[in-house]
């Protein structure tokens, strides 16, 4: 590490002081950041209040944590580290928001009745980083609160398929907290290509996207679990970046939720 790594990671200390498996291991370990505590649109915009229906925002103790997505009226799909070693009762879901802070008339909050991590998930090397959450009840669905689709098992969007990304995280890597919802425009990037940049990392499993272009597009902490939508499906989940928020020489990396229908399919129906 050169002698600029000294302040920088000075400056992440300060942000990220408590987190055992989270930004400074990652980052000390070259894995990238898997801690849901920090990941962030960049390069994005404020959407359309409640033009997102099947938003959900994961609330740790009051306070945003996680996003994920409304999936099935009583089911949410995230990522499994938002949820690794995190106790289920101080984590609610909160559907029909567009503030991530502030309450709102369209708002509906939920206990979480299950979490059902998927059984090979490893935070080490994030394979399998998906986890199903099972609502205290049914959604009310409205114009506010709504589902979006999954795709079928088995699709992988083709290079520079272009895809959306959506979350409340922070505006940039030190930056201030987001109006409201923010979304931002990516293209899917090849796994060879991406793994040029992840050293073999990125499994089939796995989606990458960056902005296509070199600018400063895409995810970073407190966006993880949120749906990476292409066309009308949720393609991804957000799972894993570099150190900087966005940059394309580290493309962002995605759970491919097309891998998994049968697993969710298998789970849900057997929860019914």
């Amino acid at each position: 590490m050169g002698p600029g790594w000294s302040s920088r990671l000075l400056a992440l200390s300060l942000l990220f002081p408590v987190d055992p498996l989270g930004t400074l291991t990652f980052l000390l370990l070259g894995q990238g950041l898997p801690s849901c505590k920090g990941i962030r649109i960049v390069g994005g915009r404020e959407v359309k209040p409640h033009s997102r229906p099947y938003m959900a925002s994961l609330r740790l103790k009051g306070e945003h944590h996680c996003g994920g997505v409304l999936f099935m009226a009583q089911w949410v799909l995230t990522a499994a580290h938002c949820l690794f070693n995190r106790e289920r009762s101080l984590v609610q879901v909160v559907l029909g928001a567009h503030s991530p802070s502030n309450p709102e008339p369209t708002q509906q909050v939920f206990d979480i009745q299950r979490v059902i991590l998927h059984p090979d998930y490893n935070p080490l090397s994030h394979q399998n980083d998906i986890c199903l959450l099972k609502l205290s009840r049914k959604a009310v669905l409205s114009s506010s609160v709504g589902l979006l689709k999954l795709p079928r098992a088995g699709v992988d969007p083709k290079q520079g398929t272009k895809c959306l990304v959506s979350g409340w995280g922070s505006l940039s890597d030190f930056g201030e907290s987001p109006p409201g919802l923010m979304e931002a425009d990516v293209s899917v990037l090849g796994r060879e290509t991406c793994n040029s940049s992840w050293k073999g990392q990125v499994s089939s499993t796995m989606l990458c996207a960056n902005s296509g272009n070199w600018k400063r597009n895409g995810f970073c902490t407190a966006d993880s679990g949120g749906p990476l939508i292409c066309g009308k499906h949720a393609q991804g989940i957000v799972s894993f970046s570099g150190t900087w928020c966005g940059d394309p020489k580290t493309p962002d990396v995605y759970t491919l939720v097309s891998a998994y229908i049968p697993w969710i399919q298998n789970v849900t129906h057997k929860s019914k």
